[in-house]
Order: C-alpha cells, then sequence, then structure tokens
C-alpha cells in the first residue's frame, strides 16, 4: 500500500514538474513567460525602439513554436520604425484640415474645406479606410488615418487629385497633399511623396462662372466619352477673373472624372495658350509669295482681331500632344495658339531680331522664320515662312 502511494505522489510530482509552469517577468517591456518542461507560454508586451508596443501570444511544445500572433505586428511595425511625425513636417496646402489625413492608392489627402455637390451613390464603394494611427504621425500605408472619425469610412470616388468619403452617410471631399506641400522643419522638400502626373484635353467654354466652368470636350478626346459636359470646380474663388464663353482651353487633372451629369473635375491647371511643346516643320514651295491662313478672331479666342500668314511655304505642320496635323488644324482645336507660338519663340531666341517700327521680332529657326508684326498702326500680324524671310520681304 505505501509503495502504490508513493507511486502516486510520484506521478503528481511529475506532471507538476512537466505541466505546471514557472512564471518568469521578461525585461522587455512588459512581457511574461510560463515556461514548463513540456511547453512554454509567452504574453508578449514588448516595447519598441519607436516607443509602440508589440502584443500577442507565443506558444511552445517541446521547444517547437506552434503558435505566434506577433509575427504580423512584426512586420508592420518596420514600417512604423520609420514613420514620419507630424510636427517635423511643415504642410502649406491651402484650404486642406491637415488634422484629418487619410492615405489611399498610395496619395495623401487631407480633408478639403470645399464643399461638395455630390450627387452619385452613397452605398458604392472602391475601398475602405481601415487602418488607424495616431494622431501624432503622417499616414504610409494605404487605407490609413490618423483620425479616429475617419476609420471604417467606404471611399466613393479617388484619383490623384481628389477623394470623396462616406462620412455618417454624407459626402466629404478630400484633396490631395503633395510633395510640394510638404517640407520638412529644414525647408526641405519630402523626397518620398510622388509628383502628381496630369492628364489633359481641350474643351471649349460653355458656361463660367468665378468659381467653375462648364467645358464641353472637343469630339476626338477620350473625356468626351465620359460627358460632353463637364463642369471644372476651381480650387480657389477667381474673383477678378473669368476665361471667356466660347474660348478653348486645356484642362490639366489627376485620375478619373466624377460621374455625375455635367461629370466633374477639381483643378486649378487650365491653359489659356495651348500645349507649350510642339514642333513645327514644313514644306517650302517653289513660287514664293504670301499667302493667308486665318485671322485670329476665327479661332475664338481673345478677340484680337490680327492674321496669321504663310510665306514661301507650301505647308506648315505640327506635332502637339504626340499628335500630327497641319498647324491650322491645331489652331482650331486649341490645341495650339497664336500666342502660344509667339511665347515659344520668345523663349527659344531671348536675343530675337527687333525692329524700332514699334516692336517687330525676326525668330530664325533651321527650316523656317516667324515674323511678328508690331507697328505702330497697329498691325499686329504674324508670319511664318522659310529660312530666308526678312520683315523687309512682306511690303507691308
Amino acid at each position: 500500500m505505501k509503495k502504490k502511494n508513493i507511486v502516486i505522489i510520484a506521478i503528481i510530482v511529475l506532471l507538476v514538474i512537466l505541466l505546471f509552469p514557472i512564471r518568469m517577468n521578461l525585461k522587455d517591456g512588459g512581457s511574461v513567460k510560463y515556461k514548463a518542461l513540456l511547453y512554454t507560454i509567452t504574453d508578449y508586451h514588448k516595447l519598441e525602439k519607436n516607443g509602440t508596443y508589440i502584443d500577442g501570444i507565443g506558444i511552445e511544445i517541446l521547444g517547437v513554436e506552434i503558435i505566434n500572433t506577433t509575427d504580423e505586428k512584426e512586420e508592420a511595425n518596420t514600417n512604423i520604425e520609420e514613420r514620419i511625425k507630424l510636427k517635423d513636417l511643415k504642410i502649406t496646402a491651402k484650404n486642406i484640415d491637415t488634422t484629418k489625413l487619410v492615405k489611399f492608392n498610395d496619395v495623401l489627402y487631407g480633408k478639403s474645406n470645399a464643399l461638395i455637390d455630390y450627387d452619385c451613390n452613397l452605398d458604392k464603394t472602391i475601398g475602405k479606410i481601415n487602418l488607424l494611427i495616431g494622431e501624432e504621425y503622417m499616414p504610409e500605408l494605404n487605407g490609413e488615418t490618423n483620425n479616429k472619425d475617419l476609420l471604417n469610412c467606404d471611399v466613393l470616388e479617388a484619383n490623384g487629385k481628389i477623394m470623396v468619403l462616406n462620412v455618417d452617410n454624407t459626402a466629404v471631399l478630400f484633396e490631395a497633399i503633395d510633395k510640394e506641400n510638404i517640407k520638412k522643419t529644414n525647408g526641405e522638400s519630402l523626397k518620398n511623396i510622388e509628383n502628381t502626373e496630369y492628364s489633359s484635353f481641350v474643351g471649349t467654354v460653355l458656361e463660367e462662372t468665378t468659381k467653375y466652368m462648364i467645358v464641353e470636350p472637343n469630339e476626338d478626346e477620350q473625356e468626351r466619352k465620359s460627358s460632353d459636359k463637364i463642369q471644372i470646380n476651381y480650387e480657389t474663388d477667381h474673383i477678378d477673373y473669368l476665361y471667356g464663353v466660347g474660348r478653348k482651353v486645356i484642362i490639366y487633372y489627376t485620375g478619373v472624372i466624377l460621374e455625375s451629369y455635367p461629370a466633374k473635375i477639381y483643378t486649378n491647371n487650365i491653359s489659356i495658350d495651348g500645349y507649350k511643346d510642339f514642333e513645327i516643320t514644313v514644306k517650302e514651295n517653289k513660287n514664293v509669295g504670301k499667302k493667308k491662313v486665318l485671322n485670329n478672331k476665327d479661332l475664338a479666342a481673345d478677340g484680337r482681331d490680327f492674321n496669321l500668314y504663310y510665306y514661301g511655304l507650301d505647308e506648315v505642320n505640327v506635332k502637339v500632344n504626340n499628335e500630327n496635323m497641319s498647324l491650322e488644324q491645331a489652331l482650331r482645336s486649341g490645341k495650339i495658339t497664336l500666342s502660344g507660338i509667339e511665347q515659344k519663340a520668345n523663349e527659344d531666341f531671348p536675343n530675337a531680331i527687333s525692329y524700332d517700327d514699334g516692336g517687330s521680332m525676326e525668330y530664325h529657326y533651321k527650316d523656317y522664320t516667324i515674323i511678328k508684326i508690331h507697328k505702330l498702326d497697329g498691325n499686329r500680324d504674324i508670319y511664318i515662312g522659310n529660312a530666308n524671310m526678312k520683315l523687309n520681304d512682306l511690303q507691308l
């Protein structure tokens, strides 16, 4: 009987040794390890260098790790170690509440102070803001925000310039913050914020106020497939300036066009001088003489009355926005303007030949010459001619 009792006691002692753990407090910020001969359980509360904690559970049986719920968090915290603190930045974006930031599709957005007239479906979504960080950090991961009021909000629309969030069943506008709007405290640009790439199209102004314009995209533009009318909402109030109904303008924007009618784009990047980058090529005519091509008023531009002439040329063509066409076609479509041609010539030839007749200018390229007339009698015509053309040849 005594032997039986001894065996039972021995088994109990052995089970205690094998199964009952010893508590060990680790010096890593607060983790606790429970260690027995057969297994080890670790309750992690590990302090990282950046001041954040890694929490989780680790279980080992006979020295083999079975569970470790900290793996994912350790990987995520690798990024957090390099996080940028907002106190180290100066965000200069106008009309944006920089305390409410989100990151979506690799673009950083801040809440716009502008109101949005959003008449699309509030139930649709293209993503969700589902990660929350401390208010002191700038969001760096997709779907991340530093404001708890924006957590779990659905993304209704997003492109590289604007984003619309469904916040408590209300459409709220956010605007992109690019590297030009973010500076380090020492004034340097933040290198890891990429430049925004713009799409563009030419349209005719149908209606305008100081806060927006409605344009009709040219029929050959991709944007025409989205809508025959697009409302361009400015980021600021153009109190003292209107572009002019009937004028051709180039709209530069990023990402998608908001689906409505008229469709909507938020941008302040608008050009009235056509595309700046273009190449002119000419074909000479054996019979030297001048030919009127069009009047500036034919272009529904700025209303100035002057003519474009070709001199000693059979054709003038242009490559603009990766398209080849006649110069006349490019001018009538708004892809190039006569004022844009003049501006480019002034940039290409800062020391161009000038005349004391009131200010006429002569620009000599390799294969052709441009002459801008500026006489005291009010003549403002433009000539594009062969390489040998001179002002005196025109017999004005």
